[in-house]
Formats: structure tokens, sequence, C-alpha cells
């Protein structure tokens, strides 16, 4: 499956769609949305685990730049996907020492999962 082609091949089979770390390319985010609106039904649900480092091009719109994350919740409603819930990772300091030990300093930096569900 290519993002954004042959999406009506596959239909609404699935109530629940995942993604995650996916979205390197502002570029993306239009055919993501696209092929998930298409594949999933009405109620539902997209889960999207999202870390801010997609790569900018020269003719991206400045507001991706500004604030990727509000612009992918901004463009998911194009496509009847609608945000439920934004899940954070824990502050560092509030993480036991054990899980510090094992986890990189970059571990809880930015990014969180949005829930979207299709209307």
């Amino acid at each position: 499956l290519t993002w954004g082609e042959d999406v009506d091949r596959v239909g609404e089979g699935f109530d629940i769609a995942l993604a995650t770390d996916v979205l390197y390319d502002v570029d993306l985010i239009h055919p993501l949305f696209m092929t998930v609106s298409r594949c999933i039904p009405p109620g539902g649900m997209f889960i999207l685990s999202h870390i801010p480092r997609a790569c900018y091009n020269e003719g991206n719109p400045p507001e991706a730049v500004e604030d990727l994350e509000k612009y992918i919740i901004d463009q998911a409603v194009r496509y009847d996907l609608h945000l439920v819930d934004i899940l954070r990772p824990p502050k560092e300091d509030g993480l036991e020492l054990e899980t510090k030990s094992w986890c990189s300093a970059n571990s809880f930096v930015g990014g969180g999962i949005l829930v979207f569900r299709r209307s």
C-alpha cells in the first residue's frame, strides 16, 4: 500500500489504524490522512504516534514549520479525522531513577500520541 494511491481497493476494512514515527517529511501528511480516512469507517480511530522531526522543504506552508503538531491536527480535519486526545510522555523529573538509567534523555522530549476519530 502506497499512501494516497489505490486506497479505494482497501476499503473501510479496519476499525483502528495505527501509525508510529512515520512523518519524516511534511509532504507525507496529506497522503497519510487520505489513506487512513479511506481505510477506517466513520467512528473508526486513528492513532498517530508523532515525534516532531519532519523535514521541511522550501514549498512547505509556514504554519507547518511554526507548529508541526498543530498543523497535523488542522490537516486531519480536512479528511474527517477529529482529534479526541493527545497522550504525552511523562516528564523526566517524574520518572523513577531506574527508568532514567535505560532511557536516553531525548526519549521524553516533544511528541505525543494523537488520537483521532473519523466522523
